[in-house]
């Protein structure tokens, strides 16, 4: 095989680790996804974070290995990567870390949600006895000031 060749090959393969990479970094958000759960801003915020990490992989990977030349047998190598990654093992491996980390996740945190009702039992009856009381001296003000 001819050096070109094989520099060739070499570039190809590094093309189609990336892509493995950006798709192992996009599953590990998943996985923050799974356990954390928070809204649309959040979300959408993470994505163009996630997006400009992506093209800074891929503009890093052209530029050190193939002196900045965009070609289209890199990009479709990426994306193959990307695609044997998901089809292999990323549904698997998001799946079934994000229930190991959301089982440990709760036992861990147990203890403090017992505790933490505990306080929110206790707040939402001193708001109710303090609510009457409140709501009788607005009373008694309002007929003192209105007699």
């Amino acid at each position: 095989m001819s050096p070109g060749i094989s520099r060739e090959l070499q570039f190809f393969l590094l093309a189609v680790l990336r892509g493995v990479l950006i798709l192992v970094l996009y599953d590990l958000l998943r996985i923050f996804r799974r356990i954390w759960p928070h809204g649309v801003w959040a979300v959408a915020l993470e994505d163009i974070l996630y997006w400009i990490v992506t093209a800074l992989l891929v503009f890093q990977l052209l530029y050190r290995e193939n002196d900045g030349a965009v070609r289209g047998y890199a990009l479709l190598a990426v994306a193959c990567g990307m695609v044997f990654y998901h089809q292999t093992l990323s549904n698997f491996l998001v799946s079934h870390i994000a229930g190991i980390l959301n089982w440990c996740l709760g036992i861990l945190l147990k203890p403090f949600l017992i505790v933490y009702r505990k306080i929110v039992q206790g707040l939402r009856i001193m708001v109710r006895f303090y609510k009457k009381k409140l709501k009788k001296q607005i009373k008694e003000l309002i007929i003192f000031l209105f007699s």
